[in-house]
């Protein structure tokens, strides 16, 4: 049944698009990359700052705003990661990085949620005031986030 979403995927006009198109690939590479900057760019601060970094930033606002911008890097990196996946299906379902990479992302992504909404979240935002399970999340973020960049560079060294 995997394999077989996984042909059609590949023979999906979109996908078949996307490979004949000089243009296409590349700006939708570019384009990924850019979301991972959105995603990446604002996590790395959040999490410091939780972590007891810049504490006259103050937590509420600046924890907001990355929020929203990882949140959309996010929705945009998922996007044109299936764009570019739906290219090469079948070789990337094999690809222990690329899989390694995906279990990542979804564990990051999981942790965001768990974090955003726990009780440690709304006490940081009224009280600039991170506490240990808030800050063990902050950590674990940076840890998986950076482990999903690396591996996804790696995706195409195997």
């Amino acid at each position: 049944m995997l394999v077989e979403w996984l042909h059609a995927l590949h023979n999906w006009e979109v996908a078949a698009l996307i490979r004949r198109s000089i243009y296409a690939y590349p700006l939708l590479n570019a384009t990924h990359i850019f979301a991972l900057t959105l995603l990446i760019g604002t996590i790395l601060p959040a999490d410091l700052r939780i972590l007891g970094l810049f504490p006259s930033l103050p937590a509420g606002p600046f924890l907001r705003v990355m929020t929203a911008i990882s949140a959309g890097g996010l929705v945009l990196a998922v996007a044109t990661g299936f764009l570019l996946f739906s290219v090469q299906p079948l070789e990337y379902a094999a690809n222990t990085a690329f899989l390694t990479k995906i279990s990542l992302v979804a564990l990051g992504t999981i942790n965001a949620i768990i974090i955003r909404f726990s009780a440690g979240w709304r006490k940081v935002l009224e009280s600039g005031i991170a506490s240990p399970g808030l800050r063990a999340g902050a950590l674990l973020s940076l840890t998986i986030w950076i482990a999903a960049l690396l591996a996804g560079r790696w995706i195409a060294f195997l």
